[in-house]
């Protein structure tokens, strides 16, 4: 349930626009569904539908309007608020509608008497009339505006319009619309900002309690937001037009939710972070305690473009409850009087000064592949977390989240692509329920926070004309390039590990979003990167070896420097890569005497994703090249008898793999699993929301009839005791209330009993309903399903692509063998040791003279040359 309100000046004009047609001619079957009990009357109560209708609903909505507003004519109570000026020779719409100036906007008093609220059902949701009759009864009696029993507070007049589906088309949200004067029956004011000590302060946050109430009394959706925190703050309609108007990719709070996430998890202490904002083109403010400027409790940013500011001022919480500066202070940097003294000089001065940087002396391949080293180590950290420890999992999600969002705002910029969409959702996973503590991370922990600070130290890496996905590379090296793959490979594995934890705690709804984006936009991004690599180290490679032309003496002169210079970092970097990725997958035992001299490595079937397209990389690149393949002349004969064992394994374990996947892949059978699992809880669900919805209703009469009880005995000792027949008339309702209550009680409890075993029997907790009943609709099943076939057929094709270059590395092994069968001990020593002392150099063309890369022999058809017939 989602509340929205405003104030304005002419009830008239807003009752003639809620009955009317609309701007677009969206109202649909309009008609008054409750109200106050002087509004409701029969003759208003009328379906208004279509421009025939026009003149009638103008009229009802006039006395509609007239009947609300009486006891203010009445009365002559004015109800004025602090509200922007009226711009000079403004007229119609503008001037009734009164709104509250932005903070340190200068204000004037204005007439406000009347009181606009729109209820919102979540999206998909659909109620019927009597439903929402309920609901906007008890969201008024809540508000303060119905009469007490006591007499103490008045009745205030008000009614409900409700008409179709919000949007042009139809397309959005059920809804009503809430009309009422601020000036009650007996001319007192409604208090729109006063609740009481330890409640909201103010009509927008008192509804927001209100809706939590209804969420539960009437077994309505609930928000993420509150239940979950799993839901981020939604973006205001000014926000989405100035971003269709500007043709924008975001709008400003999502840019800025994913620019303050880089620089919250990349600074080392407040200053570093008030510093980082300001550099990185945001605005930002400080909220001070109160008594002076000595204490900083909050902030709030905003957008800046050179010298001008655009869109709203959101605060850190507003951003996500994680970026609150309460949660920086406890899970970001370390927290003291002294480093709090430190920030305030930060806080208050406007100057952007130079954030002191912690590249020093290295060139953009090996910044990135030591960000991907230190991914790894992160990794390794998350295996010693317990799936079970959300606060801990949420903060390690906020963490990965900033990385993301440092990483997105160096290759994409106000572009955002696959890299935004991961930040976004671990911000969502980073968000926990309200009241749920947050973890405090030690020192040692927060080493991800020096990868961010790395990722922002790095010059921009996209290109001039930044695009999306595909394009923010496009003006690298192939060796920074293959870096960039190793790290974006690690990140993945990272928010697969949040996924799983998800997942173990039975939050599937959220693992599946997760791993959405990971199968969606970061798998294809990878790919991509992958094809660029192989693409530009042949050209690379070429310009390098002077292949095929005849360089001028220019062009000679390049060459002969960058060769001088230093070699590529490609080979260097992927065989870094390629020999983690072939690690032992557990360590020799420490019992064994004697450590094994060449432990067996990992085969490539026993790989993760991530390593197999390391490999893949690194096979594609060697393949190009004699000197790069395996030297199978100079290996000893143990060494030689080992390599073909090895390979052989190798080869029929891919094999295997390969004919167990042909009918259907792993990701197919993980997602056919997924849908069917998301189908049990969804119809385990379904019963659970019904029987919650009973017990909220017979909740609800219980809880009415317990007021009507206390109204009925506050009536009897009010009326006077010569009034006979007046008290009979009471303790008659009294007799019957207590009746009633007497059947509904023991009626309420059993339901809420059922309630909760409906609830246990779904096995997952409530916060995760909604997105379960969203993942398991057939359309997200089948899209599911399509993703993962396509992706197993994707893998199925490069696996049998590196097993035909397995084959190859194969037949040279089992070739030199067989050749070394024939030849005495003493032939085979002297020819290993001409084959190790040979330079590992190109072969020259004999047509050209120039050297020539590796050329792989001809496919020979289905036979030992291209593999086994798959």
């Amino acid at each position: 349930m989602i509340a929205k309100i405003g104030r304005g000046q002419k009830l008239g004009g807003l009752l003639v626009y809620l009955l009317g047609e609309g701007e677009h001619n969206e109202h649909e079957h309009r008609h008054l569904i409750a109200g106050s009990p002087s509004v409701m009357r029969a003759d208003w109560m009328v379906d208004f539908h279509g421009p025939e209708a026009k003149r009638a609903a103008r009229d009802v909505a006039l006395e509609i309007a007239r009947e609300i507003d009486l006891p203010r004519k009445l009365y002559g109570t004015p109800v004025r608020m602090k509200a922007k000026p009226v711009a000079v020779g403004a007229r119609g719409h503008g001037v009734d509608v009164v709104e509250r100036p932005a903070k340190g906007e200068a204000g004037v008093m204005r007439d406000a008497p009347n009181w606009h609220c729109v209820l919102a059902a979540m999206p998909g949701e659909e109620l019927s009339d009597e439903v929402w009759a309920q609901i906007t009864h008890t969201f008024m009696d809540e508000m303060g505006f119905s009469s007490t029993s006591d007499a103490k507070r008045a009745q205030a007049r008000w009614g409900a319009v409700r008409h179709g589906r919000s949007g042009e088309h139809g397309d959005g949200q059920d809804h009503v619309h809430i009309a009422a004067s601020l000036v009650r029956e007996d001319g007192s004011r409604v208090s729109t900002f006063d609740y009481g000590p330890g409640k909201a302060k103010g009509d927008w946050n008192r509804a927001e309690e209100v809706c939590v109430l209804i969420e539960q009394q009437f077994g309505l959706k609930i928000r993420a937001s509150r239940k979950e925190g799993g839901e981020l703050s939604a973006n205001s309609r000014a926000e989405i037009e100035r971003m269709a108007r500007d043709q924008g990719a975001e709008t400003e709070r999502e840019r800025l939710r994913r620019m303050v996430r880089a620089a919250a998890v990349s600074a080392d202490s407040e200053v570093a972070f008030v510093r980082e904002l300001r550099e990185a083109g945001i605005s930002v403010v400080p909220r001070w305690a109160a008594g002076g400027k000595t204490d900083v409790v909050g902030y709030k940013v905003r957008l800046r473009h050179g010298n001008t500011e655009a869109g709203p001022w959101l605060g850190g919480g507003t951003l996500a409850k994680d970026l609150n500066l309460n949660a920086l202070r406890e899970q970001q940097w370390e927290d003291s009087p002294e480093s709090r003294a430190a920030a305030v000089a930060a806080w208050k001065s406007p100057k952007t000064e130079a954030a002191d940087r912690a590249r020093r002396g290295l060139d953009e391949a090996e910044l990135w592949q030591q960000a991907a080293t230190q991914f790894g180590q992160w990794h390794q950290h998350l295996g010693q977390i317990p799936r079970t420890d959300r606060a801990r999992w949420a903060w390690a999600a906020g963490q990965a989240a900033g990385v993301f969002a440092a990483w997105s705002e160096k290759l994409e910029g106000d572009q955002p692509g696959a890299l935004a969409a991961a930040a976004q959702e671990l911000t969502r996973s980073a968000q926990l329920p309200k009241g749920e503590r947050r973890y405090r991370p030690s020192p040692a922990e927060k080493n991800l926070g020096d990868l961010a600070k790395l990722l922002m130290s790095a010059g921009s890496t996209r290109a001039e004309s930044r695009g999306r996905d595909a394009d923010v590379t496009a003006a690298v090296s192939a060796a920074v390039l293959a870096a960039l793959l190793l790290l974006l490979l690690a990140a993945i594995a990272i928010l697969l590990e949040v996924a799983r934890a998800h997942r173990a705690r039975g939050e599937l709804g959220r693992a599946v979003a997760l791993e959405g984006v990971s199968t969606t936009r970061l798998s294809p991004l990878s790919k991509r990167w992958e094809i660029q690599i192989d693409e530009r180290r042949g050209q690379e490679d070429r310009d390098t070896l002077d292949i095929g032309v005849a360089p001028t003496p220019e062009r000679r002169a390049d060459i002969a420097a960058s060769k001088a210079a230093k070699p590529s970092k490609l080979s260097e970097v992927l065989n870094k890569a390629a020999a983690a990725a072939s690690a032992p997958l557990t360590p020799p035992s420490a019992s064994k005497a004697r450590k094994p001299e060449r432990p067996r490595r990992v085969f490539y079937s026993e790989m993760t994703a991530e390593q197999k397209t390391l490999m893949r990389v690194k096979a594609t690149t060697d393949a190009q090249f004699a000197f790069r393949d395996l030297n199978v002349r100079a290996l000893s004969d143990e060494d030689l008898a080992l390599e073909l064992s090895e390979r052989q394994a190798e080869f029929d374990l891919l094999v295997r793999d390969l004919d167990g996947r042909k009918v259907e892949g792993p990701r197919t059978r993980q997602a056919r699993a997924d849908n069917a699992e998301l189908a049990r809880k969804a119809d385990a669900i379904e019963p659970a929301l019904q029987a919650d919805q009973v017990a909220s209703e017979l909740t609800r009469a219980e809880k009415y009839l317990d007021a009507e009880l206390a109204k009925l005995d506050t009536a009897i000792e009010e009326t006077p005791r010569r009034k006979l027949l007046a008290r009979k008339a009471l303790q008659d309702r009294v007799e019957r209330a207590q009746t009633e209550l007497a059947e509904v009680r023991p009626q309420a409890e059993d339901a809420r009993a059922a309630a909760e075993a409906a609830a246990q029997a779904t096995g997952s907790p409530q916060h995760e309903w909604n997105e379960i009943l969203r993942e398991s609709t057939p359309a997200r099943e089948r899209q599911r399903l399509e993703q993962a076939k396509e992706q197993d057929r994707t893998e199925f094709d490069e696996d049998r692509t590196y097993l035909r270059n397995l084959q190859r590395t194969l037949d040279r092994v089992e070739a030199e063998a067989q050749r070394r069968a024939g030849m005495t001990p003493e032939q085979r020593a002297a020819d290993q040791k001409q084959a190790r002392t040979a330079p590992k150099t190109p072969k020259k063309s004999p047509e050209t003279g120039y050297k020539m890369p590796y050329q792989p022999p001809p496919d020979l058809g289905r036979g030992r040359d291209s593999g086994p017939s798959l």
